[in-house]
């Protein structure tokens, strides 16, 4: 088999899932690994998420740029979600955080790694940090990005908005089922909440997905926010 790339959307802790898929995708030393960011918090296993990351490629999610963030606050200071990864990571872990790229580029497939969103007709390298980390509903050239639920009615998704050139693959926003565009691929689909971890494998493109073994944190009951067609995010 010829070497493959594997990204895998977010974690949350959801380690036992992310060893499953891995399996279910037969990963071997060959294929390529790419993490597509929020290694921690509201899931079981932080610190296990974050040393699987560490053994093969990740960009940096708004959850590990939240504790970079944080990191000199006092612990009274932090939510409890945050304190219990906290107290699960060691420095050495935050300083692996503060090393990940923002977005990985993959040329050979014309597409690129990012945690949330871009904006349109700017390039990636040239792209805000906000927007690689936090974007989701958005009305260019305004910069401001909102969540689903509290966006206003001029406000899109922003992958009505980009066009290209790269396929851009990334998480950060919950989906029912994986968000399949032109020029864009979400693989977020709430392991975490209960619904299940997915891995888009190139240069097929293929889906792979495993179920979240249970709901680990709940919160995600809200209205469904329509994005394209008949694909829904949660926010």
């Amino acid at each position: 088999m010829s070497p493959r790339t594997i990204v895998i959307g977010d974690l949350h802790g959801c380690y036992d899932e992310a060893l499953e898929l891995l399996a279910k995708v037969g990963a071997t030393s060959s294929d390529r690994i790419i993490f597509a960011g929020d290694l921690v918090d509201r899931g079981p296993k932080r610190r296990e998420c974050v040393e699987l990351a560490m053994k093969y490629e990740a960009i940096q999610g708004n959850h590990e740029e939240s504790h970079l963030q944080q990191r000199r606050r006092s612990d009274d200071r932090l939510s409890p979600d945050h304190l219990e990864t906290r107290r699960a990571l060691e420095p050495e872990h935050l300083d692996y955080f503060a090393k990940l790229p923002l977005y990985i580029r993959l040329p050979e497939y014309n597409a690129v790694v990012v945690h949330a969103g871009v904006m349109p007709h700017k390039p990636i390298e040239s792209q805000d940090p906000y927007h690689l980390l936090h974007a989701q509903c958005i009305q260019p050239p305004e910069k401001k990005s909102y969540w689903p639920s509290k966006a206003p009615a001029t406000h899109r998704f922003w992958t009505h908005h980009w066009k290209g050139p790269e396929r851009v693959i990334f998480g950060h926003t919950v989906f029912d089922k994986p968000l399949v565009t032109e020029h864009a691929v979400g693989i977020d689909t709430g392991c975490v909440y209960g619904r299940s971890l997915t891995a888009v494998v190139l240069p097929s493109w293929e889906l792979v997905s495993v179920p979240a073994r249970q709901s680990y944190r709940g919160g995600k009951d809200v209205a469904l926010f329509p994005v394209h067609g008949d694909v829904n995010v949660f926010s």
